[in-house]
């Protein structure tokens, strides 16, 4: 088990390290709680200054400003807020590294060695990854206590939260997930103990309790309740030894020990916010109405659970989701075993503490489902966590079932643990260093030998292009071009400036475009320096609604936010204006029976098979005619009104109109839909967008996008630009 421990912190601190500072949920505002304890010397209050987590408990909070204390972490404040990303969770869906941070992390801040903010945040980081070590050494102990004479298999029991990537990845974090999986342990521990004392109940039992209790309610409030699991056990213990007495009287002195320390935590919180919990939630759902969506954010929770970094824009492959609930099928299945081999002595010997942790698995699954009904922030495996210990145990029992050594479980149970702790942490390998190292790291550098397509194009006295490569020369709506940028940095910026990576049509119309900081969010120009070399390789997406046929041509430039673009010199002196033209790309159509086609699912009432422009180019006082092609998937056509508007650059919707579609029309046939605008004399030149809406006539209500598996995408469907000369 020492070993598990060394190697636990070493993942944990290695994901500290690879994990740039305020990355993980939330952990800013964690941060800033800490520093709030430092700096001031008081708790934070909810709602004044900045969000600093104010409503929950201290315990962590106030341990990690002690280890921190001697940091002087002032020069950034107890707000401190760094540089936002913009293009934060790009196609966040993605397995991938495109613009995964959500702040900009420059070298001269937070590099190595550290000093200041990042020293202290560092070493907060470490004091969570003790706490993360210890609750792993208490899942061990909890699995010794119901298995004494099987220490391997204890062993085996802390598998699935000793490597489990997110538990590991949230350890090496600033949170108090981690501190509440530590009590929630320690509290289970004490019950299985409980529930196996000869002794029965006593003063002493409810001094450990009321102690226990207090440590959970002072580290996260989701944990007030594993009271129901303390009941549960003295309960136990009090029917099968008839010490209702005993029952009566530990139960008091819980209530006073709690009382004594916590007490005074929610008579502040009642005082300042006018309840006790301080709890505070991030938008309300009314639970009458959101059942069956939180069903539908389970899958979420899972995924969360075992590795979803980031804010969940960092996801992992879903074959190894796929891959721990097939493990967790399995176990579940493993308890059966034993009654098909009619061999249960010990599933019987052991069935009360199991029973138990099964009963804290459900109870924290039930806190959870509650929180899914009550607030959209729900969907996240690390509030299970306080039970993450108990479902870690009683997997690798299940799992057990499948290895029995007969005579020999001893060397089957080594043969377990080695097994899963193997697994487990090769599985945490990868996800550290397989996605979310990547996800964070700079671009890759080359050599002037190794350039495709010269080009040697310098931008401004900052950046030289050395050449480029582009994988398509075709592409269809919904498709993705890849491009690859050699670039050399050739002087030191005065700040941030953002790349471009345009494709314009013969119109000059937007056909698809990227923005982002170099090195897709990693490698701000901030950070440069005068030699560095790195490939950008970015995937640039076209709508699923590009016009086709057309051809376009791809553009790169750099430009500072909100003002110019560096303008750009080609290899022979001459000046190319503010944007470097690459190739041209042929847009091509996607098959199908109607021009521009589409799929989209407009609530299961229509569905757009394509559209079409009478043209691109218009005058004032032109008409701009559009027909769209819907197929009828649902009766009483006539109930829906069809929204055309124009939109500007800003989002404004300048021009609208919305025509009530015919009656008739059976399920399952195409209609064709025309709608003209007259544009007016009003607009100024320039592209403007066109949104397609669909409303019920009767409730008025806006009918959303939705994919195949029933997810909602928008509200509206954006067609391709158009221009006004």
């Amino acid at each position: 088990m020492p070993l598990v421990l060394v190697v636990f912190v070493g993942l944990a601190f290695a994901a500290s390290v690879i994990n740039p500072l305020h990355e993980a949920t939330d952990e800013l505002r964690h941060y800033r709680f800490v520093q709030t304890l430092v700096q001031h010397q008081a708790l934070p209050v909810q709602g004044v200054g900045c969000n600093a987590q104010g409503h929950h408990p201290p315990l962590f909070y106030a341990i990690a400003a002690l280890a921190t204390g001697w940091v002087d972490a002032t020069g950034q404040g107890d707000c401190y807020d760094p540089p936002q990303n913009p293009f934060w969770a790009y196609r966040y869906w993605e397995v991938g590294h495109d613009n995964k941070n959500q702040y900009v992390h420059y070298t001269a801040v937070e590099g190595f060695p550290w000093h200041g903010g990042a020293l202290a945040a560092h070493l907060t980081r470490l004091v969570n990854s003790l706490f993360g070590a210890a609750t792993v050494w208490l899942t061990y102990l909890i699995g010794l206590a119901i298995w004494p004479k099987r220490p391997f298999l204890a062993v085996a029991g802390s598998a699935f939260i000793a490597f489990n990537p997110m538990f590991v990845y949230m350890s090496g974090a600033i949170n108090n997930d981690v501190v509440a999986a530590f009590s929630g342990a320690a509290v289970t521990l004490a019950c299985v103990r409980l529930v196996q004392d000869p002794r029965g109940l006593s003063v002493r039992w409810g001094l450990i309790l009321g102690a226990l209790f207090s440590l959970a309610l002072l580290s996260k409030f989701n944990l007030a309740a594993i009271a129901a699991l303390i009941g549960a056990a003295m309960t136990w213990v009090a029917w099968c030894k008839k010490q209702w007495r005993e029952w009566l009287k530990a139960g008091l002195v819980i209530v006073g020990v709690t009382a004594v320390l916590t007490g005074w935590w929610f008579v502040r919180n009642q005082m300042l916010y006018g309840e006790p919990s301080g709890v505070e939630l991030w938008g309300v759902r009314d639970p009458s109405e959101s059942f069956w969506l939180a069903v539908s954010e389970l899958d979420y929770v899972w995924t969360s659970l075992w590795g979803r970094f980031g804010y969940g824009q960092i996801p992992l492959p879903q074959a190894m989701y796929v891959g721990l609930g097939v493990l967790a099928v399995l176990a579940l299945v493993g308890y059966v075993l034993p009654f098909v081999r009619r061999e249960t002595g010990e599933l019987r010997e052991t069935a009360v503490p199991l029973l138990l942790l099964l009963l804290n698995v459900l109870i924290f699954f039930g806190v959870l489902f509650n929180y899914l009904l009550i607030s959209p922030a729900g969907p996240m495996g690390r509030f299970f966590f306080p039970a993450l210990p108990a479902l870690s145990v009683l997997l690798a029992y299940g799992l057990s079932q499948y290895v029995r050594g007969g005579k020999r479980p001893y060397q089957t149970d080594v043969w377990l643990a080695g097994i899963l702790h193997g697994g487990m942490a090769l599985m945490t390998v990868i996800a550290l260093w397989g996605y979310l190292r990547p996800a964070y790291a700079q671009p890759p550098g080359f050599a002037l030998t190794a350039v495709p397509n010269p080009t040697n194009a310098q931008f401004d006295s900052f950046i030289n292009l050395r050449g480029y490569a582009i994988q398509q020369s075709e592409v269809r709506p919904g498709e993705a071009i890849d491009v690859d940028l050699y670039w050399e940095v050739t002087g030191k910026p005065p700040g941030d400036y953002l790349l471009f990576v345009h494709l314009l049509d013969e119109n000059g119309l937007m056909v698809a475009q990227r923005d982002t900081h170099p090195g897709l969010g990693n490698f701000p120009a901030s950070n440069w320096q005068p030699g560095d070399r790195f490939v950008e390789s970015i995937r640039l997406f076209l709508p699923e609604t590009a016009y086709a046929p057309n051809k376009a041509t791809l553009y790169v430039g750099f430009y500072a936010p909100g003002a110019y673009r560096l303008g750009v010199t080609g290899s022979d002196g001459v000046g190319l204006g503010d944007a470097m033209p690459l190739t041209e790309i042929t847009v091509a159509p996607l098959p199908g029976d109607y021009p521009n086609t589409q799929d989209q699912n407009f609530n299961d009432r229509l569905r757009l098979r394509g559209y079409a422009y009478n043209k691109h180019e218009f005058l004032p006082g032109d008409v701009l005619a559009v027909t769209l092609y819907w197929e009828i998937l649902s009766a009483n056509l006539a109930d829906n009104l069809v929204r055309i508007s124009v939109v500007d650059g800003e989002g404004k919707e300048v021009i609208f109109q919305e025509s009530q579609l015919p009656l008739g029309g059976q399920v399952g046939e195409v209609i064709e839909d025309e709608h003209r605008l007259d544009l007016g004399y009003n607009l100024a030149p320039g592209s403007y967008i066109i949104h397609l809406t669909l409303i019920d006539v009767v409730s008025g209500k806006v009918q959303t996008i939705v994919a195949d598996d029933g997810h909602q995408i928008s509200d509206h469907l954006s067609l391709a630009k158009v221009q006004i000369r």
